[in-house]
């Protein structure tokens, strides 16, 4: 036989194409838990400096009882404050895009590249919140031992020692340290059971949210960090508004940028557009000006595990 038409002599010689591309997009497996829900936000006021101060109240005292009915006064008790300080930063990501890229079309283009953008700001907050947790000063576990429950009820104790309570609880863990914390589970018994998140709690807590034990909201990020040289993870368990964040608001710098190079502007968030005419590219740049800081060292614990 001669003259057969293949696939592959029309691929070869331009009568076919090798492959096509789906105008389906499929989106990849990360990790989307955003943390801000339990983080305590503080409005930044725009005063001329680039820190913000909050002050923490004095704690009240007990009266001391007078030592004659008529004779003698009080001392003067110490009104004791502290604060924390917020100073956003700039955070920023960009992609260039070729003029061809537009041209050719395909189902990769500008305002993809935008809400990939958007997505990111959830995923830098939780970042910074997951770097604090080394900050606190009471830790809990050991390094190179896998976590446990006998652990986490260690933190708790600790909690309920620093007076933090035990109502609104929030632990973050590495993906890692919550599959030991559920195996250790595994062999528990008795009352306490772990509730698995509902439809209606994830959509309303959103991704990273596991679940309900023991009166302790779980969450999981690959956010959280390694301490001891890579040997562990470094998790928290934090009462409430243990760590609290702000927000710079880049709705200000309007007047900074020509209107018709702003492609988003969300508050927190600022997408503008750079043009390069002579290379023919585009620029999307996103900025935004966080801040997260401890808001009180007593109401978290860090949870140290093997890696």
């Amino acid at each position: 036989m001669a003259n057969e038409i293949t696939d592959a002599l029309l691929v070869a010689n331009g009568g076919r194409v090798a492959s096509v591309l789906s105008g389906l997009v499929l989106e990849q497996l990360y990790d989307a838990t955003d943390l801000r829900s339990i983080m305590q936000f503080i409005p930044f006021d725009q005063v001329g400096s680039d820190t913000l101060d909050v002050t923490l109240d004095a704690k009240p005292g007990a009266f001391a009882q007078r030592t004659s009915e008529t004779v003698g006064g009080f001392a003067n008790s110490a009104y004791t404050t502290s604060k924390v300080s917020l100073t956003p930063t700039r955070y920023g990501r960009q992609y260039q895009v070729t003029d061809l890229v537009g041209v050719t079309g395909g189902p990769i283009d500008l305002d993809r590249i935008v809400q990939k953008l958007i997505d990111g700001v959830a995923l830098t907050m939780t970042d910074l919140c997951c770097a604090e947790f080394p900050s606190f000063t009471d830790q809990v576990g050991t390094t190179t031992v896998d976590l446990d429950v006998d652990v986490i009820f260690d933190a708790q104790f600790a909690l309920a020692l620093n007076l933090a309570g035990s109502e609104n609880l929030n632990m973050v863990l590495h993906p890692q340290q919550h599959n030991d914390f559920v195996q250790s589970l595994r062999g528990e018994t008795g009352a306490m059971q772990y509730t698995a998140a509902t439809a209606e709690q994830l959509a309303m807590k959103g991704p990273g949210y596991q679940g309900l034990w023991n009166g302790i909201n779980v969450w999981t990020s690959d956010s959280v960090t390694t301490v001891n040289g890579g040997a562990d993870y470094a998790g928290s368990l934090m009462a409430s508004d243990a760590i609290c964040f702000t927000m710079g608001d880049v709705r200000r710098l309007q007047g900074y940028i020509p209107q018709q190079n702003i492609l988003v502007d969300a508050g927190a968030l600022i997408c503008e557009l750079s043009r390069d005419a002579d290379n023919g590219m585009s620029t999307v740049i996103a900025n935004m000006y966080p801040a997260v800081a401890i808001r009180e060292d007593a109401r978290g614990i860090e949870i140290v595990s093997d890696a």
